[in-house]
């Protein structure tokens, strides 16, 4: 008989709305037709989850800075602009609706450390264990370091210095029972995927940026956003055979139709 695996509940966290040109997500095929096309934006969510565990709450991501428009680089800013944000997308105030508090978290799980995954961290910077994958930090400080505007912005990164990470080595990893860490790579060099096996056996992969988009899973191909194409692939053909089984399912992040199926907390995912 296999473990229980420890895993109560899941619920998904609402961040707001993000924006930007579909060609960082899958560009059209370059051809002459397409050289006068007008650019293509597209509105997405920005999720994180919450999953209720016998040994206590475990979150992924924490969304964005509630300050991006003022405290990101201005060219990541209108690169990605964040449309949709309130007091109702903090993390705190997504929590309290669960009756938690950021004191209530044990530990945050980073699928990678992009200013929309990472952003509102601070709040759990002195009580949760920040857990993320070596590359991915040695990664995103090193950008840093060198001045390079992108997706990591110091504001996420600077007040958790100090704080208590927990940096994964392995390729993959069980957390706790029933949460297991899988490093993809792909999109950035620590991307990590994280497997949750609900309590009635189902296994939920909550993919970070792995797949942006349902439409990249579909093509197994990735626009402007793509770090390493081998990884990419790799990673893209086993989740392929892996979603061929009806007790496996995926949360792709930005899908813009997230919203449509699947519940906000305080209703559970399951």
């Amino acid at each position: 008989m296999a473990p229980e695996s420890g895993v109560k509940h899941a619920y998904l966290l609402d961040y707001g709305l993000m924006e930007a040109e579909w060609g960082w997500f899958l560009p059209d095929a370059a051809s002459v037709s397409q050289r006068d096309k007008p650019r293509k934006w597209v509105q997405f969510p920005m999720l994180g989850a919450l999953i209720e565990h016998d040994d206590g709450y475990v979150m992924i991501d924490s969304g964005p800075n509630p300050d991006a428009a003022k405290v990101w680089p201005k060219e990541s800013f209108e690169a990605f602009p964040v449309i949709k944000f309130s007091e109702e997308n903090r993390a705190d105030t997504q929590l309290a609706r669960l009756g938690l508090k950021p004191e209530d978290i044990r530990a945050i799980i980073f699928t990678h450390l992009h200013l929309d995954h990472a952003g509102q961290a601070y709040m759990f910077r002195d009580s949760a264990f920040l857990v993320a994958h070596r590359r991915e930090l040695q990664h995103a400080l090193v950008q840093i370091w060198e001045g390079k505007t992108g997706a990591y912005v110091p504001v996420d990164l600077e007040p958790l210095r100090g704080a208590r990470w927990v940096l994964i080595d392995e390729e993959r990893l069980e957390l706790l029972p029933g949460i297991e860490l899988i490093r993809t790579g792909g999109h950035t060099p620590g991307h990590m995927v994280v497997k949750v096996t609900a309590p009635s056996g189902d296994v939920w992969y909550f993919m970070g940026d792995f797949f942006h988009m349902p439409e990249e899973f579909q093509a197994e191909s990735k626009g402007w956003l793509l770090y390493n194409g081998d990884e990419f692939e790799s990673f893209a053909r086993k989740m392929r055979l892996w979603a061929t089984s009806r007790r496996v399912h995926m949360v792709i992040t930005h899908d813009p139709t997230n919203w449509q199926r699947y519940p906000r907390i305080p209703q559970p995912l399951f």
